[in-house]
Parts: C-alpha cells; sequence; structure tokens
C-alpha cells in the first residue's frame, strides 16, 4: 500500500521480542535491571521503580528485551489492570496460572506447570527417604533419583515410573507430609500450601491429552472467599523455591486519575512483597502518573518500598536518534534525521518514530508525483525598424471593351505531369522436369503398430464408405486380458517405544528436561500396596486392511474388435494402402 512505511509501528507489547532495536537506546537502564535480577534463586528479591519523563520512551521495549534475555531461568508474569484501574489478588492469581499453563513445544500437551509440580514433589520426598520415613532397599540410589531425574521420576503418565504410580496410590497420606516439608521451607501457613499440593496433583496426574484439566485448576482456585491473597502467595511461595519470578506492572494510564486505586496497588504489592521474600516486581509507569495519583496518597512507608530501585529513563541524545532510526532503515538514519523537524519531534523515541514516519511519506510523495516541464526563460526582445511607407497611387478606371466585342478569358498554361512509367516484372520461368515426381508414402507414426495400416484423410468427392457387414465366421477374438495377481503382505508390528521429552527453547527447566524417559527409575522399593490395581496389557496396534488392487479395464468384446478390422480391411481393397 501506498501509506506503509518502516515507522509504523509506534507501540510494543510486553512479552513479545522487538523487530527492530538500537544498543545504543536506554543502554545503561537495561545493564542496571539486568544486574539486579541476575541472582541466584535463593537471593531476597527486590522492588524496581521504572520511570521515564512522558509517555514514548521505551519501557515496554526495555521490559520485552530483559525477558527474552532471562527467560531461560525467570519466570516473567505481566499483571493485567481489570477495567483498567484494578490489580487484585484474584487477577493476579490468573495471571500467574495463564502464564505456567502454557504448553511446551512439541511435548505432546506437557506445560510448565507439569514440570513445575514433579520437581516439587521430588523436592519434597529427598528428606522423607534420607530420614527412613519412606522406607527403601537402595536409599542413596533413590535420593540421587529424585535429586537428578525428578522430571522421569513424577511422571504419572509413564508405565514404568513406579515412583509415581506408588504416590498415586498413598497420595492421601504423602500428600500431607509433602504439604508440611513444603510449608516449612516457603516460610507460608500449611492451609495454602496443602491447596496448590492437592489442586497441582490432581492436575499432574490426569492424562495429557485431557481437554478439562485447565478447567478444573480454575475452578478449583476460585472457590472459596476471603482465601484469595493466601492461595496467591502459597502458589508464588512455591514456585519461587524452584525459579526467579518477576512481577511485571506495565500500561497502567488508567491510575492516572484514580488515587485510590493507586493507593490499593501500592499497598498490595508492598504486602505481596513481604510474604513471598524471593518475589521481584517492576512497576514501570511514568512520571507524571507518579506524581498525579501514587504521591500524593501514599504514606512515606509504601513510597519506599515501591522506590526501592529506581531506573530512571534519559531523552535520547542526537547519536541515539540516529542509531534508533538506523534501526528501522539501517544507512538512511542521518538523511530522514536531516529532514525532521527534531525540536516538534521531541527527545523521546515515539515522537521521533513518528516524525520520521511523516518525513517518510512526504519523500515518498514527492519521488512519485509527475515531473514539471521547464519552461525557458524569455529572451529580450529587439529593437526592429518599422518598414518603409508605401505612397498609396489611386487606381485608374477601367475602359470597358465594346458590347459586340467577344470577351475571352486569358487562361493560365494548366502544368504538364509526367508520370513514372509502370515497372513490368517478367514472369517467373518455370521448369518443368521431364520425370514426373516420384509418389512419396506418408510417414508412419510411432505409436502405430507394424501390422495395421496408414491412410491419409480421403479426399472431397470420393465415393462413400462401404456399409458395415457382418465378420466373417472364421474371426477368433482376442484372448481376454486378465489383472496381475495382488499378494497382500501384513506390515510388520513395532513395539511402542517411550517418547523422549523435547527441551523447550525458553524453558526455565532447561538443565532437567533433557533427560530421556527411558532413563532407569529410581532403585528404592516403596511398600507393596494392600490391592493392587490390576494389569492392563497395551493392546496391539490395529493395522487398516491391504488397499483393494485398482480395477482393470474390461478387454474389448469380440463384436468390437470384428467391426474395426473389417472396416480396415474393406478400406484398403478399395482405396489401396498409399492411395491420397
Amino acid at each position: 500500500m501506498a501509506n506503509e512505511h518502516p515507522f509504523q509501528i509506534l507501540f510494543e507489547t510486553l512479552g513479545r521480542v522487538p523487530t527492530a532495536h538500537a544498543e545504543s537506546v536506554n543502554r545503561q537502564a537495561y545493564e542496571i535491571l539486568s544486574g539486579i535480577l541476575t541472582v541466584p534463586v535463593e537471593k531476597v528479591g527486590r522492588c524496581i521503580l521504572l520511570r521515564a519523563p512522558r509517555a514514548g520512551h521505551g519501557k515496554t521495549h526495555l521490559l520485552s528485551r530483559i525477558q527474552h534475555q532471562l527467560g531461560a531461568s525467570h519466570e516473567f508474569i505481566p499483571l493485567q489492570s481489570a477495567f483498567g484501574c484494578r490489580i487484585d489478588a484474584a487477577s493476579v492469581t490468573d495471571d500467574t496460572l495463564r502464564r505456567l499453563v502454557r504448553q511446551l513445544p512439541a511435548s505432546g500437551g506437557l506445560t510448565v506447570l507439569d514440570l513445575v509440580t514433579r520437581r516439587l514433589f521430588a523436592s519434597a520426598l529427598q528428606p522423607l527417604v534420607a530420614s527412613g520415613e519412606v522406607p527403601c532397599q537402595d536409599r542413596e540410589g533413590a535420593l540421587n533419583a529424585l535429586r537428578t531425574r525428578p522430571i522421569e521420576t513424577f511422571d504419572f503418565n509413564h508405565p514404568n515410573a513406579v515412583t509415581a504410580h506408588w504416590a498415586r496410590e498413598n497420595f492421601e497420606v504423602l500428600g500431607q507430609r509433602l504439604s508440611l516439608e513444603l510449608a516449612q521451607r516457603s516460610d507460608l501457613p500449611v492451609s495454602g500450601i496443602s491447596f496448590w499440593v492437592n489442586a497441582l496433583f490432581q492436575f499432574a496426574s490426569a492424562p495429557l491429552e485431557s481437554s478439562n484439566r485447565v478447567r478444573v485448576l480454575a475452578e478449583s482456585v476460585h472457590t472459596g472467599s476471603g482465601v484469595e491473597m493466601e492461595r496467591l502467595e502459597a502458589l508464588l511461595g512455591l514456585v519461587t523455591l524452584l525459579m526467579r519470578v518477576v512481577l511485571v506492572a506495565d500500561d497502567l494510564e488508567g491510575f492516572s486519575t484514580d488515587e485510590t486505586a493507586a493507593l490499593r496497588l501500592a499497598a498490595f504489592l508492598g504486602s505481596l512483597r513481604q510474604s513471598v521474600e524471593r518475589l521481584d516486581v517492576i512497576l514501570s509507569l511514568n512520571q507524571d502518573i507518579w506524581q498525579n495519583a501514587f504521591m500524593p496518597r501514599l504514606s512515606g512507608g509504601l513510597a519506599d518500598r515501591l522506590s526501592e530501585v529506581v531506573v530512571e529513563l534519559e531523552p535520547l541524545t542526537e547519536l541515539e536518534m540516529e542509531a534508533l532510526l538506523n534501526s528501522r532503515v539501517p544507512g538512511l538514519g542521518r538523511r530522514i534525521l536531516d529532514r525532521m523537524d527534531v525540536d516538534a519531534a521531541g527527545t523521546h523515541a515515539r515522537g521521533l518514530i513518528r516524525a520520521a514516519g511523516i518525513a517518510w511519506l512526504k519523500a515518498t510523495a514527492m519521488d512519485s508525483a509527475p515531473a514539471v516541464p521547464q519552461v525557458a526563460p524569455m529572451e529580450t526582445p529587439v529593437a526592429v525598424a518599422p518598414p518603409p511607407v508605401i505612397p498609396v497611387i489611386a487606381p485608374q478606371p477601367i475602359a470597358e471593351p465594346p458590347v459586340f466585342a467577344a470577351y475571352e478569358p486569358v487562361k493560365s498554361p494548366e502544368p504538364v505531369m509526367e508520370w513514372p512509367a509502370p515497372v513490368v516484372t517478367p514472369p517467373a520461368v518455370v521448369e518443368i522436369a521431364a520425370e514426373p515426381l516420384a509418389y512419396q508414402p506418408p510417414l508412419e507414426s510411432p505409436f502405430q503398430s507394424s501390422d495395421s495400416p496408414s491412410f491419409a484423410e480421403p479426399r472431397v468427392g470420393s465415393p462413400p464408405a462401404p456399409e458395415w457387414q457382418e465378420p466373417s465366421e472364421g474371426f477368433t477374438p482376442n484372448a481376454d486380458v486378465s489383472p496381475p495377481a495382488y499378494e497382500w503382505t501384513p506390515p510388520v508390528q513395532v513395539e511402542p517405544s517411550p517418547t523422549n521429552f523435547v527441551t523447550p527453547v525458553d524453558s526455565p527447566f532447561q538443565e532437567f528436561a533433557q533427560q530421556a524417559i527411558s532413563d532407569p527409575t529410581p532403585t528404592f522399593s516403596p511398600p507393596p500396596l494392600a490391592n493392587p490395581p490390576p494389569y492392563h496389557p497395551v493392546s496391539e496396534p490395529i493395522f487398516d486392511s491391504p488397499p483393494t488392487p485398482a480395477a482393470v479395464p474390461p478387454p474389448p468384446t469380440p463384436e468390437e474388435t470384428d467391426r474395426v478390422d473389417d472396416l480396415l480391411r474393406q478400406f484398403r481393397e478399395r482405396y489401396g494402402r498409399g492411395s491420397l
């Protein structure tokens, strides 16, 4: 389209990798955020206030770059504000689950929450095995399997994962012990941890191809009233035992005129940070929203908690402007910058890109406009002398001829035109050969059999074709062609093999997902069950019946063959093989 240009995209979305980027733009803020967030899992989290002079300085662009860089070891959870100005425990729980239940690439339905559940259960079962509460013959081998292969050990859908099946049968007692262990590690109430242990077990033990397990999990989360904050703290506390979790509150323009909503958000984030110590929070907003909505109602303590670390974005310099334009149109940044009104565009990225788009459209319109013909300048006229005055002589009267005199007008001689003589070309002399040309029969088609005649089309006025006659009794039709015999060979049955896990590209569990399912399972033997479940053998694969061979067209009937042969024979007798 005529209006398309490289500067159309003015807004970024958190979570998407930016298509164009300039390394020098907001470089200092990028290094500060990377240094704060790149810490071990057991470190205490911090609250970061990312502030810009006005909208359009690249806050969302910067956060998307940070998320792309640390996505393998961190879980970034964007917070969506309901009705533009409400962020509470219920909405943050939904945002967290929506992020965790995303499916991993090429995993057959496996999600991030499945891996989180298996690792949590394996880590909580280790002290029970080490203390002897869960007896096993090879204690060291069992502990090694729980530490190095937690995903395979608690694979509830694999037939060879004996530990997972034993845990499924004894989860009524085992779940309580796992809840106590995880509550002590996260320093959170047992009630909230116990709720998530049961909910995660139901989710992870369901078949991966089941479409109801996410719905059942969402319905169980919103049951009950007054427990939303406790369940959110328990969920974030469990996840932060395995990885760094970063809550990102961006796009907060809806809080600009609502001081009460800004106060509720500040109190909510402050309480959440006190309960979950390993949690990181990024509050991204503009200077006007911070001054107009947050500062008038915040107490000193809440203001200090939200501004624990302040990262300010600076205006763009001339070199950064040129680099930003070059990221959209490489090599043309300086030319576009010279055609722009930088004072009107401002020193922020969005204003600069918008002004560059206007300059680009103007330059395109000028290039596509039709050329105006150039008119040569007029020369100064040269003074010319007036022509001489010719005296006028009065005409003399003409004497009329006598009446009787015959008047003959003077005839001007007519020009005589001579036409060139026509060129006559003598007729060409055609020499006739003494002997007539020898008759050459028509060429035969390479697709015609040697025993079938070759003849040309009959000439106009030739006698009509002979009428149909019944074939002679001695004619024997060709033998029927029977279709080829088809032998069907049954396909070779292949024993089903366990499916290996494929490591996701951006999964925070990359170091655990590279282990194959086929590895040996834990060597400890769980106590025998009172009522062992019946054994269900794996059914053999069912193969489809062999395909029916394609039908061979039937051979021609004797009547059709006799008719064609008789017509060919009669035609050769009447016209001959080489007649024209």
